[in-house]
């Protein structure tokens, strides 16, 4: 058994019919009308039980909502980490490449040296 307190609604003398919002799931109530008139003895405002009734709100599955949106932004994180990871190989790699072309073709071959004399001190 669960105690809510609601905020008192007025509900006009003509309407049969009111709705209340917000409840929780699985619940048992107890609902309560109370009519409020003026006393004309004690010129104070009196109320009045009209009727009370005990019901139970049905039972909500809110978990399988919770864990679709969860599954959801866990699939959206997992989907951009990977564009990201992926895009910073791409370009890692492009570097490499492109370090291994310009190196390969740049890379000046050693001049070939023919009839070398060395100088000696004359002994």
């Amino acid at each position: 058994f669960t105690l809510v307190s609601f905020s008192p609604r007025m509900i006009p003398p003509t309407s049969k019919t009111f709705l209340v919002n917000n409840l929780a799931a699985g619940t048992v109530y107890d609902l309560c009308v109370l009519a409020i008139y003026d006393d004309g003895i004690t010129s104070l405002t009196a109320t009045r039980v009209v009727g009370c009734t005990q019901f139970t709100t049905e039972q909500d599955y809110v978990r399988c909502h919770f864990m679709q949106s969860q599954f959801l932004g866990g699939t959206m994180i997992i989907i951009i980490g990977g564009i990201i990871v992926a895009s910073v190989l791409v370009f890692i790699i492009i570097l490499m490449i492109r370090y291994k072309v310009c190196n390969n073709n740049g890379q000046q071959k050693a001049t070939k040296v023919s009839n070398v004399y060395s100088q000696t001190n004359g002994a």
